[in-house]
């Protein structure tokens, strides 16, 4: 909340002492009681008794706060524009287990340095609508495309390595993708794929996938994440319990090349978080958005407080007009 005269706030100091003089002033002339102790007896004045007298200290303090200004800030800005509309896709394969992601200070799986990343990019997109599909031996849509950004940070942490199957069907994930793009509104339409490489299975290729995403004007970024030493995988014996081994987990970065090369987009390879933040830069610069973001206006509040306090007023004079405001 922000106040254009925020030092009119101190009259309200001052108004318990007029409020004060003023009942002071008008005992002065108040008709006397010969026995103060029998009208006390008679019980305590009931609420509606007392209302009356509390209208004007409470009006007048309303009209104090509308003196100061006061306006509510607005929170976010209104985005304006098509936008773009963005399907994620991540592979969610057991090659996406393998700890060979650098992050800062940390090693992390592929999987987790993809979410992260991913997260970053929507974040940075305010206003395109970004959707997410995950895939293994089969596709899923996780997500529709959404301008819910909560919603879709939510979705990523929530992906697991094999939720959906051991192997990896790249093409069907593109496929399923470019349909859920397919009547979307936005001045353009993308499809990231962050994956090894590796298709298995599926019924879709994934070559055909990208030529018919980009005959239906989707255009497809491929990444491949993470390195071709052999990795480390965090597995469970049945004897030793949790472990670490070594394995290699390569990238078939000549696939995702061609996945790229016939959607109409371009490759990026990512061996460590680093890489995967410039290829989401990349990305973002490759498909600049038409969103606007237009600061709201500032929602005044003292028409309001202004408009209650002469209610409030009103109602004490013509309270004060009756016999509410007096003795019998």
């Amino acid at each position: 909340m922000a106040l254009a005269r925020p030092l009119a706030l101190l009259l309200l100091l001052a108004l318990p002492l007029v409020l004060a003089l003023r009942r002071r002033a008008a005992g002065r002339g108040a008709l006397g009681l010969p026995d103060p102790g029998a009208v006390r007896a008679a019980g305590r004045p009931s609420l509606a008794m007392r209302l009356p007298g509390l209208l004007r200290p409470l009006g007048a303090a309303l009209a104090i706060c509308a003196l100061a200004g006061p306006s509510l800030a607005p929170t976010e800005p209104v985005l304006l524009g098509r936008g773009v509309d963005i399907m994620l896709a991540i592979d969610l394969s057991e090659s996406m287990a393998a700890m060979d992601m650098r992050q800062q200070d940390r090693t992390v799986t592929r999987l987790e340095a993809v979410a992260e990343a991913a997260a970053r990019f929507a974040a940075i997109r305010p206003g395109d609508r970004i959707g997410l599909v995950a895939f293994g031996s089969r596709a899923y849509t996780v997500i529709p495309p959404t301008t819910d950004r909560t919603v879709l940070t939510k979705a990523l942490s929530s992906l697991e390595v094999g939720a959906a199957g051991r192997k990896t069907a790249m093409g069907d994930a593109l496929g399923l993708a470019v349909k859920r793009l397919a009547e979307s509104p936005g001045l353009s339409r993308v499809a990231v794929i962050f994956g090894d490489g590796r298709s298995n299975t599926g019924e879709l290729d994934p070559q055909t996938a990208a030529r018919t995403a980009a005959a239906r004007g989707v255009r497809v970024f491929t990444v491949g994440v993470g390195g071709d030493e052999p990795a480390a995988f965090l597995v469970s014996h049945p004897l030793l319990g949790r472990q670490i081994v070594h394995e290699k987990a390569p990238v078939d970065a000549e696939a995702l090349a061609a996945m790229a090369r016939d959607g109409g987009g371009e490759f990026f390879r990512a061996e460590d978080a680093a890489g995967l933040a410039r290829a989401s830069a990349a990305i973002a610069a490759l498909e600049p958005s038409d969103i606007l973001a237009v600061p709201r206006d500032a929602i005044p509040l003292a028409p309001l407080l202004a408009g209650a306090s002469v209610c409030l007023l009103t109602l004490w004079a013509a309270l004060a007009a009756t016999r509410a405001l007096r003795l019998p």
